[in-house]
């Protein structure tokens, strides 16, 4: 325990602790020391594991004991402090008494997923004994729905169990992981995890004696990339059970290996029934000379269709463009756009020429096309996306040129090799009326390609006149800029996002007039669609610049674009008077916002912050909020962090929560939120907004939406006039858009 100096009943506390460690049978104290007593026992920690032998009165009120009556305590977080309590002094006596309070029939903590999961981490130092090894079994099966399968928690206690059992390296638990590889399902998918988390010294530890290999366990050593399986597998292709053979040879070619190639091509001259699909995944893997045949001819079967595709898209080549084109009317409507896609990475002559077939023939899907053109290298590629913006088509149809210039730029952006005549038109579009979806498209390109300034193409802007289109597509081309463009919009956004300072667009009329005002007085204004563009400005100050704190806090509270980056800017200001409103956001349902909380309590001033974010991560059930924990953890010196860290390490289900954990704890540190700075944040997301009624044409013009990169941040973005989002500067990954709600005609807000 730590006891401040000059705090008189601290070191009366102290004093009587110590007197009873030493003399045995405690003295009779004051009244007002021993109703203390208990409650420093709670809050003592490890003291009864260190007492010596005989020290019979800490024990009662430090040890064991203790922990015992606080599981079987009404109150959760009285059985949590017992589960803690317990794991922490980790005798056998103690653990024993955790197990017991566990497993008995009815106990209050064996319902309560929370205290499962503390149960768990308690319990994984002691992994290697066959009662903890049987109740992590048990948590790792998902057979028990009574036992909380279906809580939010649920997926993190089966690969926190699986964790445990894997990191002991022993042969009973990784047979219990392998047996539930076996079974599948959640189970098997967090044993298969774990598994490649700490992989075996010897195979022979997971095949252990085994006669046979099951098909699944056949698949998951092909995964798990371990060349040391081939001499297991390689007996399989000529077993009689057709389901381990294809399975063995499938998890052959994944390793690289061609004894699968020779197996693949018997049953490509003797085709049966089931085994096509694998064959040309095979071959794919292998890189055959038949693989482009054989993914073809899936594409061109009912039944085979889709596996085509994503064998088309594991491997492309140039031969299998017209095959795709020639499926791309018989898929599902969801799948052409990742088949247009696949002609594109396909490459070459053919590729452009079918891409442009599909521009001319498929308008819903002219996007797509666009978009490939401009991600596919070559001159074919090149010379396809300047005919749509400066071809004899171009003069005519305002939406092809559009498509053109957007196309060109992001060629420009990704590849570096954007067509010639770019940026004069781009510069020409500049000149279009002021709102236009043309100017937009000059002002986001003439931005994201350095050839203007995106505070000199806004130009003066106040809260009461301003070329709002403009702003938009100025801040998403400033993304591509870098940090000095963005904080160059600092003062912009400091305007625009007053309270009351910036009326919405539709609010024209006395009525929305008075309620802007009214909504002003309250300081509750929220941002118009031009204060959100602007909001980009802290991507370069997470700390928020110049906004006052009661209007960020106003921000983040509100739930929309810019929530997200005005919670991380709070946090980082966290003081008395704001703590409780970040402990909302930290505990409110948006897991977005609840990450940028844990970016910003980082960079938080107040040491007890440190305590906020361990406390966060506890429980928490989305790895990306976790991931933003550990990052700002890895900012915190106080050693509370280490842990929390620790446990992340050694027993967080996600791979990018233990990979951030082991690169805080090794002294690095994870500032990869706080900008763009990344090399390969070269991306650009293209969404076109499509009404699913037409006669809402307009909810999708200027719509404000909430871009999440891949690595956690949140960008506020606006829509072009026509619909139209791209969004530059996006690390590779899988990236989410979220639109804000389209207000009614009229509304202030729309």
């Amino acid at each position: 325990m730590r006891f401040l100096p000059g705090n008189p009943r601290a070191l009366g506390l102290a004093a009587a602790l110590a007197a009873t460690a030493m003399a045995g049978p405690a003295a009779p104290q004051p009244a007002s020391r021993t109703a203390r007593a208990p409650r420093a026992a709670e809050e003592g920690g490890k003291a009864s594991a260190r007492a010596e032998p005989g020290a019979t009165p800490l024990r009662g009120s430090l040890g064991v004991p203790v922990g015992e009556r606080l599981l079987s305590s009404s109150d959760p977080a009285a059985r949590l402090r017992g589960i803690e309590r317990l794991g922490a002094i980790g005798t056998e006596e103690a653990v024993s008494a955790l197990l017991a309070a566990l497993e008995q029939h009815g106990a209050p903590g064996a319902r309560d997923p929370r205290a499962r999961l503390a149960a768990v981490r308690a319990l994984a130092p002691h992994a290697r004994r066959d009662s903890v090894r049987q109740l992590l079994a048990r948590e790792l099966s998902e057979s028990a729905p009574a036992r909380g399968a279906a809580s939010p928690l649920g997926e993190v206690l089966r690969g926190t169990a699986a964790l445990a059992l894997a990191r002991t390296g022993e042969r009973r638990a990784l047979g219990v992981l392998v047996n539930a590889i076996v079974q599948g399902g959640a189970a098997g998918e967090a044993a298969a995890r774990a598994i490649k988390a700490h992989p075996p010294a010897s195979l022979q530890l997971l095949l252990g004696s085994r006669k046979r290999i099951e098909p699944a366990l056949a698949s998951f050593l092909g995964d798990l990339g371990d060349l040391r399986a081939i001499a297991a597998l390689r007996p399989m292709l000529e077993g009689g059970d057709r389901a381990a053979q294809v399975a063995a040879a499938r998890a052959l070619a994944r390793l690289g290996d061609e004894a699968a190639l020779a197996k693949a091509r018997a049953w490509l001259r003797k085709p049966e029934p089931g085994l096509f699909e694998p064959t040309a995944e095979i071959l794919v893997y292998l890189g055959a000379p038949e693989a482009a045949d054989a993914v073809a001819a899936l594409l061109g079967s009912e039944l085979g269709r889709m596996e085509g595709l994503r064998l088309a898209e594991l491997g492309p080549a140039e031969r299998l463009a017209p095959a795709l084109a020639r499926a791309l009317p018989l898929l599902p409507d969801d799948a052409r756009p990742r088949a247009v896609a696949a002609i594109g990475r396909a490459g070459g002559a053919e590729a452009a020429r079918q891409l442009r077939r599909v521009l001319s023939e498929r308008p819903e899907l002219a996007t797509a096309a666009a978009f490939a053109l401009a991600t596919m290298p070559g001159a074919e590629a090149r010379a396809a996306l300047a005919e749509l913006f400066d071809g004899p088509r171009a003069a005519k149809d305002a939406d092809l040129r559009r498509l053109g210039l957007r196309a060109g730029v992001v060629r420009g952006l990704a590849l570096r090799d954007a067509p010639e005549a770019l940026e004069k038109r781009l510069l020409a579009a500049l000149a279009a009326p002021i709102g236009s979806s043309d100017r937009a498209v000059g002002v986001f390109g003439a931005v994201a390609l350095g050839l203007r300034d995106a505070v000199d193409v806004v130009g003066a802007c106040s809260p009461s006149s301003c070329d709002r289109a403009a702003v938009h597509a100025a801040a998403r081309g400033a993304l591509a800029r870098g940090e000095r463009a963005l904080a160059a919009l600092a003062p912009l956004f400091a305007a625009l996002a007053a309270p009351g300072g910036d009326p919405a667009p539709g609010a024209a009329n006395a009525a929305n007039a008075a309620n802007a005002a009214n909504a002003a007085k309250s300081g509750d204004a929220a941002p118009d669609a031009a204060a959100i563009s602007a909001g980009v400005a802290l991507l370069a100050e997470p700390g928020g610049g110049a906004i006052a704190t009661s209007r960020l806090a106003a921000l983040a509270e509100a739930g929309g674009p810019l929530s997200p980056l005005a919670a991380r800017a709070l946090a980082s200001r966290d003081d008395e008077v704001v703590r409780g409103r970040i402990e909302r956001l930290l505990e409110g349902g948006d897991p977005v916002v609840r990450a940028h909380v844990a970016l910003g309590l980082g960079s938080d001033p107040m040491p007890d912050s440190v305590s906020l974010l361990a406390r966060a991560y506890r429980f928490e059930d989305d790895p990306a909020v976790r991931r933003a924990i550990v990052r700002g953890l890895s900012r915190r010196t106080e050693v509370q962090r280490r842990r929390v860290l620790v446990a992340a390490r050694d027993l967080d289900p996600d791979e990018g929560v233990r990979a951030l954990a082991r690169a805080a704890l090794s002294g690095a540190d994870a500032r990869a939120l706080d900008m763009p700075r990344s090399a390969l944040a070269t991306g650009v997301v293209w969404v076109a907004i499509v009404p699913n009624d037409p006669s809402a044409s307009g909810s999708a013009s200027s719509r404000p939406a909430r871009l999440v990169r891949p690595d956690g941040l949140a960008v506020p973005v606006v829509a072009d006039p026509d619909g139209v989002l791209l969004v530059p500067a996006v690390p590779p990954g899988a990236s989410a858009v979220l639109l804000a709600p389209a207000a009614p005609p009229g509304d202030a807000g729309s």
